[in-house]
């Protein structure tokens, strides 16, 4: 009995690490704009591209397991960064996951490609970054801007089994306060 059980919890970690989604791929995003009003709307895109043959990756259905931040482009910042933690509710262990997951095959001709709407907004202190689809919301105090006005915008998605990451690259814009 105790050696089923040993079998068993090797082949339930073999098969989730097997699935780690975002290995042998690149993330990129692209912007509408590089310089953007304090008012602007934005478009993202995400794009994956697997750096090997067709490969196939896993989204949660409400995207869950990708994660941007807005992030101004100043020393004094990382000081003050909080760290933000969301529970994501995963699919079961055993069953049908399809009630959670999109899954996607890509290839270097036919890349994962997402497009989301954002918007800027300027309040009596800070400028804030919305991409409602994701429930993404960050404020950056205006001080920063007036520092330097290029804003740093970070993400990785997480895989959907083993909660590995893939960071994206970088991407900086520039923030014109009106």
């Amino acid at each position: 009995m105790k050696n089923i059980l040993t079998i068993l919890l090797f082949s339930i970690l073999a098969f989730s690490c097997s699935k780690n989604d975002f290995e042998n791929t690149k993330l990129y995003w692209e912007l509408d704009k590089e310089t953007y009003q304090s008012t602007d709307n934005f478009e993202l895109i995400i794009r994956v591209y697997p750096t090997e043959a067709e490969k196939t990756i896993r989204f949660y259905k409400d995207l869950n397991n990708i994660e941007i931040s807005f992030v101004p482009n100043v020393e004094e910042f990382k000081s003050r960064e909080e760290l933000k933690k969301r529970f994501i509710e995963g699919p079961p262990i055993f069953g049908d996951d399809s009630e959670y997951i999109n899954e996607y095959t890509i290839s270097k001709e036919k890349p994962f490609e997402k497009i989301f709407l954002g918007t800027i907004s300027e309040s009596i202190d800070d400028i804030v970054f919305e991409i409602p689809e994701l429930n993404i919301k960050n404020k950056i105090e205006k001080f920063f801007i007036q520092k330097n006005p290029n804003i740093l915008i970070k993400g990785k998605c997480s895989t959907v089994y083993g909660g590995k990451d893939k960071p994206f690259m970088s991407k900086e814009i520039k923030i014109i306060l009106e």
